[in-house]
């Protein structure tokens, strides 16, 4: 697993609204100022989706040799966000997660280090940040394991460094392109990302996730492909899509679904 800093810009974790007053702008204040204000007062619905403090999330993910089933419940106590999690192959595995991240924030600086943990003794960390205050930020990362397997679920190499770009679009939309690579294992895999959200409308939100891959696979084969993913966000509730070829550099190709509710 892999937490890496799109996730900031497209899934990250939820922050609830205070529902205290805000001030109206006093004379003073320029046009520029009092228009800021205005837009945050009246955001969108599927703006204000993103401050929900919890999230369940239902996955079901599919290969040609059955399916498996994952669920995830994650909350956030101010900076610290903590989530547990299942994940259960009929055919084979399932274990228990557990995991916990902080956002640290200041200034030009934005630093999130996590730590999970699960039931086959499998660990993974990392250290993703964002770096910059304007709309254009750095994206850098490293994370690391004990190289027991989590069964399906890093989709990008767990034993890497990130390095990429992002830049905000709106208070909503925003694009990145990042490239996660292994740093361990020698072989020379990479997923390089290029992620697009974008507001439809007032109640809908979209992301594409462009997928590019290359490096050994399992077998020792060196292979190119693409995969795409799609996010849905509404107020509450959102789905996902993802189409995966040689996923987590196997010989399998994998089709992941998802369903969530936000609160």
């Amino acid at each position: 697993m892999v937490f890496v800093v799109c996730v900031s810009f497209q899934v990250g974790s939820a922050q609830t609204s205070s529902g205290k007053p805000r001030p109206s702008p006093s004379p003073e204040k320029s046009a520029s100022e009092q228009s800021d204000q205005t837009k945050e007062k009246h955001r969108d619905p599927v703006e204000d989706a993103d401050e929900f403090k919890s999230k369940l999330t239902l996955g079901i993910y599919f290969t040609r040799d059955g399916r498996a089933y994952d669920l995830n419940l994650r909350h956030q106590f101010g900076p610290f966000t903590a989530w547990v999690a299942g994940f259960y192959d009929p055919q084979s595995n399932k274990l228990m997660r557990v995991g916990g991240q902080y956002d640290y924030k200041k200034g030009w600086l934005h630093l999130v280090p996590s730590l999970e943990v699960s039931t086959t003794k499998a660990m993974s960390g990392s250290l993703s940040s964002e770096l910059g205050s304007g709309k254009t930020v750095f994206l850098a990362g490293v994370s690391r394991t004990n190289l027991r397997p989590f069964f399906d679920l890093f989709w990008d190499p767990g034993d890497s460094v990130q390095l990429g770009i992002g830049h905000r679009l709106s208070s909503y939309d925003r694009i990145s392109a990042f490239t996660i690579f292994d740093v361990r294992l020698h072989t020379q895999q990479q997923n390089t990302h290029v992620v697009w959200r974008h507001k439809l409308n007032r109640n809908n939100g979209i992301t594409f996730d462009g997928l590019f891959k290359s490096g050994h696979t399992e077998t020792g084969n060196f292979i190119y492909n693409v995969g795409l993913g799609v996010y849905y966000d509404r107020p509450k509730w959102f789905w996902k899509l993802y189409y995966d070829p040689h996923v987590n550099f196997t010989n399998r190709t994998m089709v992941r679904a998802g369903i969530g509710v936000k609160f």
